[in-house]
């Protein structure tokens, strides 16, 4: 993540940097207002006047324009081409505004396009009106619908049209089942090692759901049932994870925050910054952002107990 100087303001001041934007974290300050002053023209050309806001725009029949992910592509090109990439975004969104996806969509189209999808929770102002489920503390499963250019979701209605919620996450984690396996990492940390498996897919970060045979399917390892493991899903196209073995997990938690936290401010379709932890029933979250914005550890008793069970435990060489 970018830190961009300021120019001196006269040659007594000391440079000062400019931090990332909160909202937009692929860039700094002034230029996530640019940014947002870009778009405000660029739907005034195609005849929408909308309400800017630090990450959407709102238009006047209430519709919401997501800024992160046309931000994320902005980000790595020149200043020229940003006001066509905002308009080449606008105009495949719109398109997607007039057509209903699930019109023609039949049983069997169903079975082959739907993916169960991890989404962050705070993305979403209700989640009143779609089937889901807490997967971990801030992230949420829905029920994903695969588009040429995009991606839609199954409201109640359009669930239970096709099958209802347990049918269609069954099928969702079946197709999940069967992505490819498109990149496969052992990333070095502190002394330790944790799994990252990156791609091109709207879904890899939500193989998530897939762990531990995920784990055991593309390294080999299986799962300590008395440990658990560690995961981390910054993005929808990332997905990292630890399986809990000796001393070394210490080191892993401390890798794999610093990995979070990078990923969720730099990729496209953010999920969450965040380690969890896998108890046994479900996932614990461990890291936690304090109140000047920095990421601490907080352990629980029964994490406590792994941490005890494996400390004397030495890593094999």
């Amino acid at each position: 993540m970018g830190i961009f100087g300021k120019k001196r303001s006269s040659g007594k001041e000391p440079a000062q940097e400019e931090g990332p934007d909160p909202y937009l974290t692929v860039f700094s300050a002034s230029e996530a207002n640019d940014f947002r002053a870009l778009s405000r023209e660029v739907f005034a050309e195609m005849g929408f006047e909308v309400g800017i806001h630090p990450d959407h725009a709102v238009d006047s029949e209430g519709r919401k324009y997501g800024f992160w992910n046309i931000a994320a592509l902005c980000s790595g090109l020149p200043r020229t081409e940003w006001r066509p990439a905002i308009a080449g975004h606008l105009r495949n969104v719109l398109t997607g505004f007039d057509q209903d996806p699930f019109a023609a969509l039949t049983p069997k189209d169903a079975a082959q396009q739907t993916y169960s999808r991890l989404y962050e929770e705070s993305a979403f102002p209700s989640l009143e009106g779609y089937p889901h489920r807490e997967f971990a503390p801030g992230i949420v499963e829905l029920l994903a619908l695969d588009l040429p250019d995009s991606v839609a979701m199954f409201d109640h209605q359009k669930a239970q049209q096709f099958g209802g919620w347990e049918a269609l996450r069954n099928q969702g984690i079946a197709n999940l089942q069967g992505l490819d396996v498109e990149r496969l990492e052992t990333i070095p940390a502190y002394g330790s090692t944790f799994s990252c498996l990156s791609g091109n897919s709207f879904y890899t970060g939500s193989r998530a759901v897939l762990l531990p045979g995920l784990a055991t399917q593309v390294t080999g390892k299986r799962v300590h049932e008395d440990f658990g493991w560690l995961l981390c899903v910054p993005s929808r196209h990332q997905v990292a994870w630890h399986i809990i073995e000796d001393s070394s997990v210490m080191g892993a938690i401390q890798g794999m925050a610093g990995f979070g936290i990078d990923a969720y401010g730099s990729v496209p379709g953010p999920v969450s910054p965040h380690v969890y932890w896998w108890n046994g029933s479900g996932y614990e979250q461990l890291t936690h952002r304090k109140d000047d914005g920095a990421l601490a550890v907080r352990v629980s008793p029964g994490f406590q107990r792994v941490l005890a069970s494996v400390a004397a435990v030495i890593p094999e060489s």
